[in-house]
């Protein structure tokens, strides 16, 4: 596995939000945001190859030292990586709570004990709209999150669009015969991921966005929540490894 860095700190967003974690970042990725704030985990030559072993000792070394269960894989893109299906079932085994940063573009096949996904749905500003695909938010469940990270009015849009779509989606799914196989093994989610709509760092005001999401039906009725990431409050912005 190419990994760019492993390091422990705290969840800058999302549901653990300030939470402590070890984070693996894998290098290499299917997208190119413009707002990408990790670029060296992306692209060049900034990585190391290790194994899957050599990984989680390395995240158990964490634990042994401070007590750390939650793990955050990230990227990148995770979900790209040769050996990530072993990564993830041998973090499930050991007890870990792993949150799975993916971009979209994967459906989230793997439905382990103790796993949860972050996917983005990437908006119009990122310059990768055209590679999202309903279908991957589909698996998402009820534990899991759909992120957006907005830096224009035409992302809001773009997002309750989105977001009314998929909610559209699972109800029409909840109508039909789903069975408990399909659900468990997670071909098919009919319950809404929990939402959450970011800044790009230094575009849409945060008063701004916050604003749009109170006036919003359909951000209220599904429960979307307003984040900032907390690492860039506590930490320089341009900070790696934290």
């Amino acid at each position: 596995m190419k990994v760019s860095e492993i390091f422990k700190s705290i969840e800058g967003e999302g549901l653990r939000t300030g939470l402590a974690a070890v984070f693996v970042r894998l290098h290499g990725c299917n997208l190119r945001c413009s707002y990408c704030d990790s670029m060296y985990a992306v692209e060049g030559n900034d990585f190391k190859t290790m194994s899957v072993d050599e990984v989680f000792a390395t995240v158990e070394s964490y634990r042994n030292e401070s007590g750390v269960k939650c793990v955050t894989l990230t990227g990148g893109e995770p979900l790209l990586h040769p050996g990530v299906d072993e990564l993830l079932t041998k973090f499930s085994k050991a007890g870990y709570l792993v949150n799975i940063e993916t971009n979209g573009t994967v459906p989230c096949k793997w439905q382990l004990p103790g796993l949860f996904y972050t996917m983005d749905w990437k908006c119009q500003s990122s310059g990768m709209s055209s590679k999202m695909k309903m279908e991957n938010l589909e698996t998402l469940g009820s534990q899991d999150v759909l992120k957006f990270v907005v830096g224009s009015v035409e992302d809001l849009d773009e997002a309750e669009k989105v977001v009314a779509e998929l909610s559209h989606r699972k109800t029409s799914r909840c109508g039909d015969n789903v069975s408990a196989t399909e659900s468990v093994a997670g071909s098919v989610a009919t319950s809404m991921p929990h939402i959450f709509i970011s800044p790009v760092f230094g575009k849409l005001s945060n008063e701004h966005i916050v604003n749009w999401m109170l006036a919003s039906k359909v951000m209220t009725a599904n429960n979307a929540r307003f984040q900032v990431q907390l690492h860039k409050i506590v930490w320089n912005p341009e900070m790696r490894g934290v």
